[in-house]
């Protein structure tokens, strides 16, 4: 086989492998975009760089007395967090002696795993991308919040109210007590003017090791950690349950909100999708695939997120 039969018969097979092996199974989500849009969103960008800043609320209505004027209030702006697109990239080669012994439609093994693997490279990198965001999340090593303070603090700073938190104090693993004592902080945040915020749990997140213990707290009938066949109450709270091995902290535990403002939220910029491309080596006459893409993920004010880092 030559190059130009490579190129028209067995390329567009390789390219079609490649895709497949981005793109999620029948019935399947992106698994990294379903954990950005529970507590954000994924957008699409034209420039190097997107940057948003986040306003305190505005407080409640004052009582007008007659005759008087009435009361301004002033937007307070917060910090301006900066979402740098990255460029992720990979390549394989196949050489001209593996174009010349090659029997289209009969593709060898090797280059039919070279196309998968880029098409699976591309979806574990975004995956891990998002992940780091929880893995890293006590620490400002890889992000920060907007307040440059670890994503999960127990100490975020706040445009006019007190300081608030998003780590269960003292950490702890999970356990109906613990849940519940994460719920209850996580649902009576208050906003920058100290306002309620309306936020409601939608998910929790866990790794492996921690699912079993997840699925008895949200679906048995009674308190699985109660003798005495006590309710319970965490089964109406509808906590859907995402267990994951990207999840890397064995006995630590997230939950996940909306966003309580339009620039919170866990927001990423998909700036190039995962392209594939080819081009040939004129020394070496190999034929060269790569995979490119562009990718930035932060959070700004992270209140749509509640932590505990486990015992």
């Amino acid at each position: 086989m030559n190059r130009t039969q490579f190129n028209k018969s067995v390329v567009p097979g390789l390219f079609s492998f490649a895709l497949d092996s981005y793109r999620p199974r029948s019935g399947e989500g992106e698994l990294w975009r379903q954990i950005i849009e529970a507590c954000g969103s994924v957008r699409t960008s034209n420039r190097t760089f997107e940057e948003a800043a986040y306003y305190a609320a505005l407080g409640t209505i004052p009582a007008k007395p007659e005759g008087e004027p009435i009361a301004y209030d002033d937007f307070v702006q917060g910090p301006t967090k900066r979402w740098t697109h990255r460029t992720f990239g990979l390549g394989v080669r196949i050489t001209e002696e593996m174009i010349e012994d090659s029997l289209y439609p009969d593709i060898p093994t090797e280059m039919e795993t070279f196309s998968r693997e880029l098409g699976a490279s591309s979806r574990e990198t975004l995956t891990l991308l998002v992940f780091d965001i929880f893995n890293s999340g006590t620490g400002t090593t890889t992000h920060t919040a907007g307040d440059a303070l670890a994503i999960f603090s127990a100490s975020h700073t706040s445009l006019r109210a007190p300081t608030w938190s998003n780590l269960l104090a003292p950490a702890a693993d999970l356990s109906a007590t613990a849940l519940q004592t994460a719920l209850d902080a996580f649902e009576n945040t208050r906003d920058d003017t100290g306002k309620i915020q309306m936020i409601q749990a939608k998910n929790i997140l866990v790794n492996p090791s921690n699912a079993w213990k997840a699925k008895e707290l949200l679906n048995s009938t009674y308190d699985p950690e109660s003798p005495n066949n006590a309710i319970n109450a965490l089964k109406d709270r509808n906590l859907q349950l995402i267990s994951t091995a990207y999840y890397t902290d064995t006995d630590a535990f997230t939950l996940l909100a909306s966003p309580a403002i339009p620039t919170g939220g866990l927001i990423a910029y998909l700036r190039r999708k995962p392209t594939f491309a080819r081009d040939g080596d004129f020394n070496t006459g190999d034929a060269l695939f790569k995979t490119t893409l562009r990718f930035s993920i932060e959070i700004n004010k992270p209140n749509c997120l509640f932590h505990s880092a486990g015992a």
